[in-house]
Order: structure tokens, then C-alpha cells, then sequence
């Protein structure tokens, strides 16, 4: 009686508004959770950091130089950088082709590892590469250059790997 005395017939809203109200709020939570996620791993940059990652490495500490500095420690290391940066192409290429073999349908067992067994040497090449191009870069930096490049490299945030992480006990699928 008192429903129809103050005009309230049901106190429920209609589905499609409730169904807008869940999405809504989903779609918040999900923004949310990636800004969270984004802010926890420190992947917004600060006013100190150059635009894009930098790697913790001699190689990196020297794209840090002065422009003058840079392409003089790159003429000096010329055949060495040359030889990373192809073997770094390469070595895309491994990996795209991995993930070509690991989502082919129907899936190609004998093709998957192929592709894996190239990733390997293509990355080991790379690596190696690295190596001596760190190693030049190295070896024609000044006193003071290698000075700074340790307080350069203690200011650097080292990139988080699965499987670095003590807490995953070097399991990083759970």
C-alpha cells in the first residue's frame, strides 16, 4: 500500500542498466590494475632517465656521452658494433621464428625445436658480439668515463627477469 501511495512501484533497475553499471566497473578495475601495475614496476619515467630503457651495460653507459664522445668511442669500435648489431638482427629473427614454431596450428614438435636450437646459437652469437663490443667501448673510455660509469650504472633500475626473482625460487610458472 505504501508503494502506491508514493509512487514507488519496484526498487529494482532495469537489466540494461545494472548490465552498464558491471561493465563499467570492470572496465575501471582493469585501468586501474594497469596503472598500478605500471607504477609497481617503475616503467613511468623520471626526469633523470633518457627516453626509452637503457641497458646497464658499457655499451649503454655510452649512448649516455656527449654526441661528440659517442661517435668517436662508435668510429673506434666501428667493426665490433657492426658485428652486434647484425647478430642482433639475426637474432629477431630467431626469435620470431620461434614463436612462429610454438603457435603454428597444427603444432610442429620437430619444427619448434629447430627454431629453439637456432634462437640458442643465434642468441649465443649475440652475446658474444656484445661482449667485444663492450670490450672496445671499454677499453677506449677515459679514467674519468670509467669512473662515472659505475655511480652511472648504480643509478640504473637493473630490468626484473622471471627468473632472477628470488621468490619464484627460479620456478617463474606457477
Amino acid at each position: 500500500m505504501a508503494a502506491v501511495a508514493t509512487g514507488m512501484g519496484s526498487a529494482r533497475a532495469p537489466r540494461w542498466v545494472v548490465a552498464t553499471l558491471v561493465g563499467s566497473l570492470a572496465l575501471n578495475l582493469v585501468v586501474i590494475g594497469a596503472i598500478a601495475s605500471s607504477l609497481w614496476r617503475g616503467s613511468f619515467e623520471t626526469a633523470e632517465t633518457p627516453p626509452g630503457r637503457v641497458p646497464r651495460t658499457v655499451v649503454g653507459y655510452a649512448s649516455t656521452l656527449p654526441a661528440e664522445r659517442v661517435n668517436e668511442l662508435k668510429r673506434l669500435a666501428e667493426e665490433q658494433w657492426r658485428d652486434a648489431e647484425m647478430l642482433r638482427r639475426k637474432l629477431l629473427e630467431a626469435r620470431a621464428e620461434a614463436v612462429k614454431a610454438l603457435t603454428a596450428e597444427p603444432f610442429d614438435k620437430q619444427r619448434f625445436l629447430v627454431a629453439q636450437s637456432f634462437l640458442l646459437a643465434a642468441d649465443l652469437k649475440s652475446r658474444e658480439a656484445n661482449t667485444k663490443l663492450n670490450s672496445a667501448i671499454g677499453l677506449n673510455l677515459t679514467s674519468e668515463e670509467r669512473r662515472s660509469y659505475l655511480r652511472w650504472r648504480e643509478q640504473q633500475r637493473p630490468l626484473r627477469k622471471p627468473l632472477d626473482s628470488p621468490e619464484t625460487g627460479g620456478n617463474a610458472v606457477q
